[in-house]
């Protein structure tokens, strides 16, 4: 045990810059295929970095989050905004002078690393997570930068569609729910699933530089903007920082900095010809959080399909010099009806097989019941009820109202729209304990109507808020497709662009043909038979928020 902080403070920074390296060198590259072999053709367009406006750089300067930690300068951004008008010419110069000659500061490569503890036992580095803090004029410069990175690639459509990490317009929710429906329709068709999830060791920290910028200049970041990321990736240092004590700087020869702007996205584009390594499998991202998912109505060529899928993504990661981590790699099996003899593995060693996991913060079940998630919800909002009847005798009701917002609504409403669509005896036990709370705060007796307690809140009810929620993404793919990913675009399909005929439900929604329950359940079924349900005039407001506020007030109305 090492008790000394400088010398922790060097443990630390010693694992953390070494630790991509330290994976690559116990690396098997046996029966492996060139990591450019899995690319597409190649982009014929190369991507221009227009000049910094003073407009565009005040304004970003403006936008910063005043709250974020200062880097090793100890500049904070309150700083920066009390002096925008003097430096920000300066600052102009400075950035458009790196992007003209594609050179990266070297004061601005060196990252201020806290360690965050995840979980497990806190005495191993290995379970903690390095956060990189940097300069405020390098999250300047990388957010510049950024923005014309993202606008070359959406442009020219370069990143894998069911890509759905760090992206504008994408999310966990809508990757989720995209994973679900793919489940719900398979099943509906009485085919078997098996849903293999992968982890990664150290993702971020064992990028390989020459790798990630030979694929960048195959999607077309060439000439002086090549040069920049090369700039930018070469002669990285870090140091630890903890309670007022330094490490040593160390140098990184791996990896992109976790906690920068760009670091994020340059591992978007190293992982985004994974998919077509298993062109036979349905392959589903975020970030690093890597998920495959194959269907059949064979059992056995289900099987066959899902490892011969396991041998051709072990070559990927071997080629892309990316590791897994066995012990968190699992499969699930999703099928109506008891299925024991799948058996997978990768190199001879077998994958586990789960009947739960947590896939993006939620809980899925093979049965896709949700009980698990629900519980999950419940005995957190059950350890709030104890410090709520304390609360509610000494704060007033805008303060308690704050306090649900903050600590309670979060729970409820992520992935709500997938846990929600449930059996409502699955669901009454979350809907009690929500009622409960409310009760609570406003310290009003049980026979309350449940009804009053809501509208104290201005609040819907749990399975109302579900409808909500998936009206308005209807309503998104419908009128504000820009606001959706891609995939989602042409989700939902209008009667009259099916068939001809004039009739009064040729401005409605088509319904897919469903076989059993798990069909009624997919949201492209469920939402079509909300949204037809609908007045007519609230299928045409005129933004997100009108249509949000207008549905509410229906749905209110309406019984459950």
């Amino acid at each position: 045990m090492i008790t000394n902080k400088t010398v922790i403070c060097n443990e630390f920074n010693e694992y953390f810059s070494t630790v991509g390296q330290k994976l690559v060198e116990n690396f098997d590259n046996g029966n492996t295929t060139s990591y450019m072999a899995y690319c597409d053709h190649s982009n014929k367009y190369s991507m221009f970095c227009a000049p910094v406006t003073s407009a565009e750089l005040c304004t970003l300067i403006l936008k910063l989050n005043n709250k974020k930690s200062p880097g090793p300068d100890n500049i904070g951004v309150k700083l920066i905004k009390s002096v925008v008008g003097i430096i920000c010419h300066p600052l102009l110069h400075i950035c458009n002078m790196s992007f003209q000659e594609g050179i990266v500061p070297d004061r601005l490569k060196l990252a201020k690393v806290i360690p965050v503890f995840k979980s497990g036992d806190a005495s191993l580095p290995c379970n903690y997570r390095p956060i990189s803090l940097l300069s405020v004029f390098d999250k300047l410069i990388e957010k510049l930068m950024a923005s014309r990175l993202c606008s070359f690639l959406e442009r020219h459509d370069v990143l894998y569609h069911y890509q759905f990490g760090f992206r504008k317009q994408h999310s966990t929710t809508l990757a989720l729910i995209d994973v679900v429906e793919e489940i719900y329709h398979h099943l509906d068709n009485n085919e078997v699933g098996i849903g293999i999830y992968y982890d990664l060791k150290k993702a971020f920290d064992t990028v390989n530089h020459k790798i990630l910028l030979d694929k960048m200049c195959h999607y077309g970041i060439r000439g002086l903007v090549h040069k920049w990321f090369t700039s930018y990736l070469t002669g990285r240092k870090q140091y630890t920082y903890i309670e007022n004590y330094c490490s040593n700087v160390a140098e990184l020869s791996y990896g992109v900095p976790q906690g920068s702007v760009l670091g994020p996205l340059l591992f978007l584009i190293y992982v985004n010809d994974i998919y077509r390594a298993v062109p036979h499998a349905k392959t589903k991202l975020y970030a690093d959080d890597t998920n495959v998912f194959l269907f059949d109505k064979n059992v056995n060529n289900l099987i066959s399909g899902a490892n011969l899928c396991l041998q051709e993504l072990g070559i990927w990661f071997r080629s892309n010099m990316l590791t897994l981590n066995m012990v968190k790699t699992c499969y699930m099996v999703f099928s109506t009806a008891p299925i024991d003899c799948i058996n997978l593995s990768i190199d001879g060693i077998p994958l586990e097989k789960v009947h739960t996991c947590k896939y993006l913060g939620i809980h899925f079940d093979d049965h896709l019941t949700w009980r698990n998630h629900i519980d999950y919800i419940y005995n957190k909002l059950k350890q709030l009820t104890g410090i709520f009847y304390k609360l509610r005798c000494k704060l007033d009701y805008r303060w308690l109202k704050n306090i649900y917002y903050a600590f309670v609504y979060p729970y409820v409403m992520y992935g709500i729209e997938i846990y929600a669509n449930t059996y409502v005896s699955y669901l009454d036990k979350l809907v009690k304990i929500n009622n409960k709370i409310l009760r609570i705060l406003l310290n009003q007796p049980v026979r309350t109507s449940v009804s009053q307690l809501y509208a104290k809140f201005d609040l819907l009810p749990i399975d109302k808020l579900y409808l909500l929620q998936v009206l308005i993404l209807v309503f998104k793919c419908i009128h504000c497709r820009h606001l959706v990913p891609s995939v989602y675009a042409d989700r939902f399909i209008v009667n009259h662009d099916v068939y001809n005929y004039n009739t009064r439900s040729s401005q409605n929604l088509h319904l897919i043909s469903t076989r059993t329950s798990y069909g009624q359940k997919c949201i492209k079924y469920k939402g079509s038979l909300l949204w037809n349900r609908l007045p007519v005039s609230l299928r045409f407001c005129s933004s997100v928020s009108v249509f949000k506020t207008h549905v509410k007030k229906y749905l209110w109305t309406i019984e459950n």
